[in-house]
């Protein structure tokens, strides 16, 4: 009766392992844990207008990652392709257009355009061979790829005078946002499950806050604001929620026109797998030690990156509204 079991014992273990075993091989997966351990930055200049109930705005905005990029996987692999090996820091910067129109006090529509570069989609996530006998995974360097949105916005602002000091107000905003860009790297011979190089991706974005104005006068002095933002993928991946932030900050206004701010935020993307992984051909197998041997084609995951982001902004408004 011993003897069955400890054979129990040892049959029940090896079926707890195997699949740790078979998935021992280098994944394919970024790396789950968070591995910030420096803030972002980023810095934000948005020049804002009246004309009656016509509110155009442009912006420009930064960030800077400060951690390197390039073999941020599980694991203590290390790549062997020249691409597997690139180190950088990702820089995502873009302008936006457009304007906001004042159908009542509390609610406007909005459209805008956006031009943008250094944005990482998880496509980017991809994997090649190039010579060697094994397959590297690492971050594409999306520096300096050009990519386009078109973003439809609703948002409904409300004071909300039961509170103390009065002079606070609630703020929702929905954005639909429809981003298109092309990278031909995505086409490579030698890219594992490679597929089309044009992409094109649909987000909803639903962004509540809370502001506080505190006036001196009927002037605002400076405003606190506290913001939670959450991105919801429409037509990609295999998760909705793919991106959240939330921040808190404030502005210091200088003048009616102008106002300088800080704020920090902590930011979470998650990366369902990428269209190289999932088209990756049904004859590959991924191979340790010449012996463990797994399909890659069934490899699904979710991975999360986070990172905290301080940030400066630079506000100017300006009213041009004829006088009555």
């Amino acid at each position: 009766m011993q003897t069955v079991k400890s054979f129990l014992l040892a049959l029940s273990l090896f079926a707890y392992l195997l699949p740790g075993v078979a998935y021992a091989w280098v994944s394919v997966a970024p790396r789950q844990e968070p591995s910030r351990e420096n803030p972002f930055v980023s810095g934000m200049v948005r020049l804002q207008l009246r004309y009656a109930d016509w509110q155009p705005i442009f912006e420009s905005n930064y960030r800077l990652e400060t951690d390197t990029q390039g073999n941020w996987r599980r694991g203590d692999a290390v790549n062997q392709t020249t691409e597997g090996k690139e180190e950088f820091r990702q820089q995502v910067w873009h302008i936006q257009a457009g304007s906001y129109y004042n159908i009542l006090n509390s609610l406007m529509l909005g459209g805008f355009y956006r031009y943008a570069q250094g944005e990482r989609h998880r496509n980017d996530w991809t994997g090649t061979k190039a010579g060697t006998a094994i397959w590297d995974w690492f971050w594409l360097n999306t520096n300096n790829r050009a990519e386009h949105a078109a973003i439809g916005d609703i948002t409904w602002r409300h004071r909300l005078d039961f509170l103390p000091g009065e002079n606070w107000v609630f703020e929702l905003k929905n954005r639909a946002i429809y981003t298109w860009y092309s990278d031909a790297r995505y086409a490579r011979v030698e890219s594992w499950g490679r597929h089309s190089e044009t992409v094109a991706e649909t987000k909803f974005v639903v962004r509540p806050g809370l502001q506080y104005f505190w006036l001196k006068g009927d002037q605002p002095f400076m405003t606190f604001y506290a913001q939670y933002e959450a991105h919801f993928a429409l037509n990609f991946g295999t998760r909705r929620l793919v991106e959240s932030w939330a921040y808190l900050g404030f502005l210091y206004h200088l003048s009616p026109e102008v106002a300088l701010g800080l704020n920090a935020a902590y930011a979470q993307w998650w990366w369902s797998e990428s269209d190289t992984v999932k088209n990756i051909p049904a004859a590959e197998n991924c191979v340790e030690d010449n012996a463990t041997v797994m399909p890659c084609n069934t490899t699904q995951y979710v991975t999360t990156q986070r990172a905290v982001i301080v940030g400066v902004l630079a506000l100017f408004r300006f009213d041009l509204s004829p006088i009555e």
